[in-house]
């Protein structure tokens, strides 16, 4: 039976505050302002210890399976369990398990690093992570597994986003410790699920309150200097103090412009459009209103000339209709009148536009 089928006979220390495991949102977590680095050494592993208990299934290695630095100390990995379903839950989510690797300190600190799981058989390192223990572990005795290029580096997601919090671990006495959590789910081959649920009883520790901890959720986008190439998975979280403030994006008008850069872009325009705006403009303020009358005269122009057109064609084939003759006629005689009607208040304009262009001749130099 399952450690955690009965868990009201617990002791005591087991029903205190900060327990684990706890439902994990981004929403309600806190960017981290202290350094939180992650360092997951990735040096392989030759052999390990595995075991069914009511625990879970257990991979073990006096030596240690690898190790690991946490703000900036040392740990070293003591035992990998792996328990389906998972103890901690994303967004209210259960994961189909959850594999859980146990760091301590010298000095005697715990520090548990968790990735849920799910069933997916694509050929990621997580599923060879899974794939070269899991299968092989006897549930009638300690079974002495030989790994190849095997590593608790490969647990991590590719994504590495992770929630950071003060709890415990899982089973009494509920020692307190830190948790790492990532974010994304990593795989686990079908056949892998299949022997872990036909051999290791179901189980995991019901959802624990909050209290009045802070839980902690790291962003690795955009960190700002490169990693080190030194057989090591980083994982970093990033400080938001002093952060640059983000551009508001106008969904609806597709622009992501502050005021200070449309001012910019209206003064230098980088588009083609924008900068022919602006030569307009330019050549309107220069030359007063003359230059934006002779426009509004050409464009006037170029409608009547258009419709002129339109009608000396409407007698021609293929409009034969009488009905195109009828509006063709009466677009002409419109345009006309309009016409007639702009052309009498030019004389009205012309001695101020001549008085203007006069003075305009006279200050210029010889």
């Amino acid at each position: 039976m399952s450690i955690f089928a009965d868990q009201t006979t617990w002791p005591p220390g087991c029903s205190s505050a900060m327990q684990s495991p706890i439902n994990l949102s981004q929403s309600t977590s806190k960017p981290c302002n202290l350094t939180c680095d992650l360092v997951m050494d990735d040096g392989y592993i030759t052999q390990a210890v595995g075991l069914v208990s009511n625990e879970g299934l257990i991979l073990m290695n006096n030596s240690g399976l690898g190790s690991c630095k946490f703000r900036g100390e040392s740990y070293v990995c003591t035992a990998v369990s792996i328990n389906h379903p998972s103890h901690h839950t994303i967004e209210g989510v259960q994961a189909d398990g959850e594999v859980t690797a146990f760091f301590k300190k010298p000095t005697g600190e715990l520090l548990c690093v968790s990735a849920l799981f799910r069933v997916n058989p694509a050929q990621t390192p997580s599923y060879t992570f899974f794939k070269q223990f899991v299968p092989y572990i006897q549930t009638t005795s300690e079974t002495t597994v030989a790994l190849q290029n095997w590593s608790v580096a490969m647990m991590v997601p590719p994504a590495g986003e992770y929630y950071v919090y003060s709890g415990s671990t899982l089973i009494p006495p509920c020692t307190p410790c830190e948790w790492v959590v990532f974010k994304s789910m990593i795989n686990m081959d079908t056949g892998d699920f299949a022997y872990l649920v036909r051999n290791v009883e179901a189980g995991s520790r019901s959802v624990q309150g909050m209290g009045d901890r802070d839980v902690f959720y790291n962003d690795v986008q955009n960190l700002p200097g490169a990693m080190p190439h030194d057989n090591r998975v980083y994982l970093r979280m990033r400080s938001l103090n002093g952060e640059k403030p983000k551009k508001n994006v106008d969904l609806k008008n597709a622009k992501s412009q502050t005021p200070e850069d449309a001012a910019r872009e209206e003064r230098n325009p980088s588009s083609i459009s924008g900068k022919g705006k602006k030569a307009l403009t330019d050549q309107v303020q220069a030359n007063g209103g003359y230059l934006k009358t002779i426009i509004y005269i050409l464009i006037f122009a170029g409608v009547c000339f258009g419709l002129s057109k339109g009608y000396e064609m409407a007698g021609k084939a293929p409009f034969q209709g009488v009905w195109f003759r009828d509006a063709a006629d009466w677009i002409r005689k419109t345009a006309y009148s309009w016409y007639s009607w702009a052309t009498g208040l030019i004389p009205l304009f012309t001695p101020k536009i001549l008085t203007r262009i006069n003075q305009a001749a006279t200050t210029l130099p010889n």
